[in-house]
């Protein structure tokens, strides 16, 4: 039951701490009461031996310490009996058993208070959690804001930069803004979708208690309440089609037809003071523009920054906008229903308290954002010489490989599916280009096709420098790893050279056979028309190896009748994906990298998904690996698979010391437990799902209390860093390290029966006794290895840490293994 309960409970911290990880720092700052609630159920698996977890108390505290600046206090309270109290005084943290919190210092007016609930959902204790009182809020208003929690806020479909809806996100200057407010109020907000009409309505009815980038009107005035200044203002543009002659003013526009969003301020101006333009009603911002640019209407207006942005952002080529001379800048307010006075003066109140440099940072933000839009949008938008181009020829005729799937395939219907079938379309789809499929009976006489001009481009081929003197290519759009297939009794392979003077498959006019034949010449290779040929000759003993993309292996082996088969390695060169075009058509080169660019990443990993989603990974395994290419959407999105980990730091959006804390140790930069408690899980479904070998070793440093007491701790702190590094870089890159506390260490290893574990645990064990750790100490390790049979979770570990207690009690510096089921 105690085992079940700390898998429950680490499975919470993992949770809390991928949330953290998928929002940036501002995001997670702006959901208070949300968060706390998290560190309300973090405390029901803490609070029954509330003694023994006092560390584990400590740290979460300490999180939310760092974390919330405007935090100043806790208590933990269980009926009338105080558990723990702590508050945080000249940035050092106190902690208090069995105490009472006294100092009114600390013991604010403004505070939130939740129970902490069990697993039968009963009360257990109490969570209270006191803020700086940097506002003087009056008696009503706090009572307003403790009884509210929820704060219920529009979010506009289309206003992009300032209030809009991405992939279920809600995005904006605006929003940003809002959550500024709520995290000074430590209140949750809740965003409501929909249209602007309707908002007005819900907010008059109390359905919204507040709605952002509102302008004033007097007949708006009539129904709301507005606050008193201001957060944002804009100038106002026109807006036509670029064959229209050029319109300052609405005077010009009578006797044609505006597209105006019904319910914004621009309606009501044009409806009731010019009725001689006709309005061609639109529900939001975006549709508003395409009713322009698809001709339904001949003009809109609007504010210029939002007419900006989304011209650049959606690529609208035909567009232009103009000067608005009937109207200076309009600005935007909050508002509120008319009975909610309390509500607006707690808005003013926040608003005064919003820093120079924080509203700063939220322009810099979205503003800077809608300038490089309008910047990239010239690696976007075509010139007319390319228009005339593709006006002109119509079709571009594209040539496949018709069996290598999960890639390109052309199945008995002649219908061509694949991941770069998917990505084909979704070029056309943004590019308006048509592509026209000439079929082919193989790759290399797609080759053959492309050579004589009957194909214009091949759409998923590698660079060499063989085709570059027939083809050009444009910028890669996709980057996959190669990897080695042998059978299963075969030991790992950590690189290419070990295949010297063996017989290795390789995939007849694929890149990768050019590549190793120039750069391996001792290697010998056997030509085979595609990946189940090559698998089927391995699993003949006809070569020693085949190599392929990873994705195509993976799919390959999940896919087909051949069993014992394993993939044994990677190779350091990486296939590219790459559109080959004709070499004398040098125009669609320039057209077709323009196409690619349009892909935005979430398009691009929708459409891996689709292939993807059975090949798991995390180095050389498939399931993980999807999970990556999702989580890694704004930067990269198919790196290659080995540095995984050090593409997660580049990430330039997000907080870098919040990622170090949701998935690696502070000291060791290792992973985490919370990181090592997520793969455990996968690889254990992958273990039940694919029937491949797993083990783990557990690792404990011999006597390190006496290092720590005898050298002090920076010493002690030194050692673990080495010590984590010498692991490190001696374990597999298929392989998974994490601290698993105090000086424990844990590795799990993928693809690995319990003899190839005990071969790593004594090399490992032998590099250490041999290494002079910090001011040349001698360190020596225990390892428990133990190989995964049918077992749960915690008795794998169980079992593991057993191997590791044997190996303590025989002593120590050696390796002992578990048989046990």
């Amino acid at each position: 039951m105690r085992l079940k309960k700390l898998l429950l409970f680490y499975i919470t911290f993992t949770l809390f701490f991928s949330f953290l990880y998928a929002q940036n720092f501002n995001i997670l700052k702006n959901n208070t009461k949300k968060n706390i609630d998290t560190l309300a159920y973090q405390l029901n698996f803490l609070t029954p031996n509330y003694q023994k977890n006092e560390k584990k108390i400590r740290d979460l505290l300490k999180l939310y310490y760092e974390n919330y600046s405007n935090i100043v206090a806790f208590e933990i309270k269980q009926e009338r009996r105080y558990l723990y109290s702590s508050y945080k005084k000249d940035e050092q943290m106190y902690l208090l058993k069995n105490r009472i919190l006294k100092d009114p210092k600390y013991k604010t007016k403004q505070f939130y208070s939740t129970d902490i609930l069990n697993e039968e959902n009963k009360i257990v204790a109490k969570l209270i959690v006191y803020f700086k009182e940097e506002i003087k809020f009056t008696k009503e208003e706090l009572l307003y804001l403790q009884n509210k929690k929820v704060l219920k806020v529009q979010n506009d479909s289309n206003l992009p930069p300032y209030n809009f809806n991405e992939d279920g996100l809600q995005k904006g200057f605006s929003i940003d803004y809002m959550n500024l407010i709520a995290n000074k109020l430590a209140i949750e907000v809740q965003y409501i979708q929909g249209n602007w009409d309707n908002f007005l309505n819900m907010l008059e009815h109390n359905e919204l208690d507040l709605m952002l980038n509102v302008l004033k009107s007097k007949k708006r005035e009539k129904r709301f309440l507005f606050t008193s200044k201001a957060y944002a203002s804009s100038p106002l543009a026109m807006l036509t089609r670029l064959d229209h002659k050029d319109v300052h003013t609405f005077k010009e526009l009578e006797g044609e037809t505006m597209a105006l969003v019904k319910g914004y301020h621009s309606y009501d101006r044009v409806k009731n003071n010019y009725p001689k333009i006709n309005i061609f009603p639109t529900t939001n911002t975006y549709s508003m523009i395409e009713a322009v640019a698809t001709k339904k209407a001949d003009a809109s207006y609007g504010l210029k920054t939002v007419l900006d942005y989304n011209i650049n952002r959606h690529l609208f080529t035909n567009l232009k906008t103009m000067e608005n001379h009937d109207d200076k800048e309009l600005s935007f307010y909050i508002t509120v229903n008319k009975e909610n006075k309390i509500l607006k003066s707690i808005i003013e109140k926040v608003q005064k308290q919003i820093s120079k440099e924080e509203i700063e940072k939220l322009e810099k933000k979205w503003f800077k954002k809608a300038k490089l839009e309008k910047i990239k949008s010239k690696d976007f938008l075509l010139t007319q010489d390319e228009i005339s181009y593709l006006t002109k020829k119509q079709k571009v005729k594209m040539c496949v490989d018709p069996n290598y799937l999960p890639y390109e395939y052309i199945d008995e219907n002649g219908n061509f599916i694949g991941i770069t079938s998917n990505f084909m379309e979704q070029l056309s789809k943004n590019s308006g280009i048509n592509f026209e499929l000439i079929k082919t009976t193989s790759w290399s006489e797609s080759l053959e096709f492309i050579r004589k001009g009957d194909c214009d481009i091949l759409p998923n081929t590698v660079q060499t420098k063989d085709r570059e003197n027939y083809l050009n290519f444009t910028q890669d759009y996709f980057e996959f790893s190669n990897v080695i297939a042998t059978k299963d009794n075969e030991i790992f392979i950590d690189s290419i050279e070990s295949l010297n003077g063996k017989k290795v498959a390789v995939i007849k006019n694929h890149s990768i056979a050019e590549l190793i034949k120039f750069r391996y010449p001792e290697i010998e290779l056997i030509e085979v028309s595609n990946s189940q040929e090559g698998l089927k000759k391995v699993k003949q003993d006809k070569t020693y190896a085949f190599i392929d993309s990873f994705p195509s292996l993976a799919y390959n082996l999940q896919n087909s009748k051949i069993n014992d088969i394993k993939i044994s390695g990677k190779i350091k060169l990486t296939s590219k994906s790459k559109i080959a075009i004709r070499k004398d058509d040098l125009i669609l080169q320039s057209i077709l990298n323009k196409a690619i660019n349009s892909i935005k990443p979430h398009e691009k990993e929708a459409l891996l998904n689709r292939w993807l989603t059975i090949i798991k990974e995390k180095k050389l395994d498939i399931e993980l690996l999807v999970k990556i290419v999702l989580y890694i959407v704004a930067i990269s999105l198919f790196i290659i698979l080995f540095i995984i980990y050090r593409a997660n730091r580049k990430l330039k959006n997000m907080n870098k010391e919040l990622e170090k804390i949701s998935q690696t140790d502070k000291l060791t930069s290792i992973f985490n437990r919370t990181k090592l408690d997520m793969i455990l899980e996968l690889e254990f479904k992958n273990k039940k799902r694919y029937k491949k070998p797993l083990s783990l070793i557990l690792i404990d440093i011999d006597y390190f209390k006496k290092i720590n007491d005898t050298c002090g701790h920076l010493c002690g702190d030194e050692i673990l860093k080495e010590f984590s590094n010498l692991l490190k870089i001696n374990i597999r890159e298929t392989d998974f390290i994490g601290r698993w506390g105090g000086e424990e260490f844990l590795i799990i290893t993928p693809f690995t029966n319990e003899e190839e574990a005990f071969i790593l645990a004594q090399k490992l064990r032998e590099k250490i006794e041999d290494f002079n750790f910090y001011e040349n100490i001698k360190a020596t390790a225990s390892f428990g290895v133990y190989e995964v049979r049918n077992g749960s979770i915690n008795k794998s570990l169980s079992n593991v840490d057993d191997a590791l207690y044997e190996a303590k009690n025989s002593g120590r510096n050696c390796v002992k293994i578990c048989k046990g089921e």
